[in-house]
């Protein structure tokens, strides 16, 4: 008797927490503090977000041609590995690990800068640092639970975060269509 094929596996995420996921990594934190750091800097802040533009679409498309030569599980790891060998996949792997642990201690630091507006007690010292510490292990637990639950938060997460976005975009739109040129502030000497 003929053993019958295994069914595919099942995907744990659907397309809008995967779409939520990758949005949610691209829209992070630096959309939202970046702007009023860099806004002292006039016009060279736009030749600033168009490098920065320019240099993440490369790398969406290094990444899109290597994952198409390549379809593998492993991203960077396996690519190093692939053309250059355990030693140096080894080195990337480490090294990518090493900076998202940097990235998600930088990310709990952003959130509880932009909590301290509306809660000025957690602005520093110790409620500080334990309001970052609870998130990093809230999102730990939340991993804990399982990649559905993760996708759910992703997907709740990136709507929050695109419906303000959307709202001054159509605000600037609003205001430039109804008083042309004068809506932009000239820049301060």
């Amino acid at each position: 008797m003929a053993d019958a094929a295994p069914p595919p596996p099942r995907r744990a995420l659907g397309f809008w927490p995967t779409l939520a996921l990758v949005v949610g990594n691209m829209i992070g934190s630096g959309i939202y503090l970046l702007p009023a750091t860099l806004a002292p800097l006039g016009t060279n802040a736009l030749i600033g977000w168009g490098a920065t533009i320019a240099g993440a679409m490369t790398l969406a498309f290094v990444f899109a041609r290597l994952a198409a030569k390549l379809p593998c599980a492993g991203g960077p790891y396996a690519f190093a590995d692939a053309a250059f060998g355990p030693v140096v996949g080894f080195a990337v792997a480490w090294s990518y690990w090493i900076l998202i642990w940097a990235g998600n201690g930088a990310l709990a630091i952003a959130v509880v800068s932009a909590l301290s507006v509306p809660f000025p007690d957690i602005a520093s010292g110790p409620p500080a640092f334990f309001t970052a510490l609870l998130l990093v292990w809230t999102l730990v637990a939340v991993n804990m639970r399982g990649v559905v639950l993760a996708g759910r938060i992703q997907l709740v997460t990136t709507v929050t975060k695109l419906v303000p976005l959307v709202a001054v975009i159509l605000l600037a739109l609003w205001l430039l269509l109804a008083k042309g040129g004068s809506a932009i502030a000239a820049n301060p000497p």
